[in-house]
């Protein structure tokens, strides 16, 4: 009674940049990510960079079961390891469910200096702080 069909949702869009440090890339470094939607445990995976400091973080999705009375909800975050240094590059609460709807759409030129401030951006569904930055959103 209380119970939507399975949904296909995305739970992280892909992501692609460069991670620099003090304005030089950063290679291999890993870059891991977390999620945290159906426990409290959570989950994680990660990739390493290039010798140019890019990544490719691939989409991760899954099937949903949600009643008609809950919300969906998703917790994202990005760290960045180097050697023993540990560096927190995105974090964020959402409830969009759709591909780069983080966002509203794929960032262009999406680069993240490991020195910078994390700060607030303001999206429509949800909550990110983040020290990347990009050139321009292109609506999918």
């Amino acid at each position: 009674m209380f119970q939507k069909p399975d949904e296909e949702v995305v739970l992280f869009s892909p992501m692609q940049g460069q991670i620099t440090l003090n304005g030089k890339p950063v290679a291999d470094a890993r870059v891991e990510r977390f999620l945290k939607w159906k426990d409290e445990i959570g989950e994680k995976d990660s990739v390493s960079t290039d010798q140019n400091g890019h990544f490719n973080i691939p989409i991760k999705k899954d099937t949903v079961k949600l009643s008609t009375i809950s919300k969906f909800v998703i917790a994202q975050e990005i760290r960045v390891y180097i050697d023993k240094e540990e560096y927190l590059i995105w974090t964020m609460g959402t409830g969009n469910k759709i591909r780069y709807g983080e966002l509203g759409g794929k960032p262009k030129n999406l680069r993240c200096e490991l020195n910078d401030a994390m700060t607030r951006v303001e999206v429509d569904d949800g909550l990110l702080g983040t020290s990347c930055k990009w050139d321009s959103i292109e609506k999918q």
